[in-house]
């Protein structure tokens, strides 16, 4: 067993290696290395530095202990492995327990991107070292290593999934550093679109669909609607009555409080809002407004983009692929010059307004149909209604 020894400096010891002259109350024949002590008042019990090659070192380490204990704070003493500590937070945070930065548990979305990011990049290339062993420049290594094969959005996604890691194990005093912090990433190299759809195009694509297919893409294209606002949107976020939907209503399918708005409905979202409803009988007001096809499974009744993105490659084929992805037919009513006038309706409020403070003649209470300001707590922004 390797032997410990005192040195002539307060707190610093030699682990001297197996074989050495030492064991036999010689002089020292081998390369030692050092370590520091310093005893714990708080915890009634000392803590030691990492073993270190020089004298000089493990003083250092042992000065930096020192003044740790002194301020109050536990030195990061944790000899958790990576992967464990990836498991352990994975279960924390798909059971409530860990909570992100505003205080409120994960989103099923945000938990499989986290998990994503931790269990198929993170975890096989660190998740044999100690948690707190990962340095800055580990992290630096495994983002110059995917910046090839990933995108800048990617690469982002991973990093702060290692932000959020090491944010729970600071909170529990299992590290006292971030290595994700100050690293470089690469620029977001998204390939900008060449045209958008003109109303005509977009039209006969929604024409050419089911309507129950259609609806969603509608949302997208004429509602500004994200692909989460629309998988949760309800009947009783719809005012056929007002012209407006509530977008962002359930707190699942926004990403912030500031995400919720009020959008007009123009007159071919609102055909078809009205198709719909009159197919499905008289649909109670807490009913999916785009439900799923098939109960049950992982989204539990909910719409899967997949079925609807099926049936846009069936129906359209070499147009449909570009319309198979949500976020596809969205940006064609999101991206201002490049959209036609009657077509460029962006309506946008911090809050869902109560309903009493929105009138019929104008869409968001203003009183105009050609946009406007509604001055109420909604502050509420309309450019442009649709113009026949």
């Amino acid at each position: 067993m390797s032997k410990d020894t005192k040195t002539r400096y307060q707190g610093i010891y030699a682990r001297h290696q197996l074989g050495c002259a030492i064991e036999s109350n010689r002089a020292c024949n081998c390369s030692p290395s050092y370590w520091g002590q310093v005893w714990d008042r708080a915890a009634g019990k000392p803590r030691k530095t990492k073993r270190l090659r020089t004298v000089a070192e493990a003083r250092n380490a042992r000065a930096d202990l020192e003044t740790t204990l002194r301020a109050g704070m536990l030195p990061s003493s944790s000899t958790m492995r990576l992967a464990k500590a990836v498991e352990n937070y994975l279960d924390a945070i798909k059971s409530g327990r860990a909570l992100n930065k505003h205080g409120r548990p994960y989103k099923p979305s945000a938990i499989r991107d986290i998990e994503g990011a931790l269990v198929g990049y993170v975890e096989p290339e660190l998740g044999a070292r100690r948690i707190g062993d990962v340095r800055r420049g580990d992290v630096q290594r495994l983002i110059e290593k995917l910046t090839p094969e990933k995108s800048g959005s990617r690469v982002r996604t991973i990093v702060n999934a290692i932000h959020s890691l090491y944010a729970w194990a600071q909170d529990r005093e299992l590290v006292d550093h971030d290595p994700a912090s100050h690293v470089r990433l690469p620029a977001m190299n998204a390939t900008p679109r060449d045209r958008v759809a003109t109303p005509a195009e977009m039209q006969q694509l929604l024409d050419a669909l089911d309507p129950a297919d259609a609806l969603p893409y509608a949302l997208a294209v004429y509602a500004t609607a994200r692909r989460a606002e629309i998988r949760h949107a309800r009947i009783e976020d719809v005012d056929l009555k007002l012209g407006v939907i509530y977008l962002g209503a359930d707190e699942r399918g926004r990403k912030s409080r500031a995400a919720q708005r009020a959008v007009p409905i123009v007159k071919p979202l609102a055909v078809m809002l009205r198709r719909e409803l009159m197919r499905r009988g008289r649909p109670q007001p807490s009913e999916l407004l785009c439900p799923g096809r098939k109960p049950g499974g992982r989204n539990s009744g909910m719409l899967s983009f997949e079925g609807p993105a099926g049936s846009c490659r069936r129906n359209l084929g070499t147009a449909g692929r570009a319309w198979a992805t949500h976020s596809t037919a969205r940006r064609q009513a999101d991206h201002g010059p490049r959209v036609p006038p009657h077509l460029r309706l962006v309506a946008r409020c911090r809050r869902r307004p109560p309903r009493d403070r929105l009138s019929a003649d104008g869409a968001c209470g203003t009183g105009k149909t050609g946009g406007g300001r509604a001055d109420h707590s909604g502050a509420i922004y309309a450019r442009a209604a649709w113009r026949n």
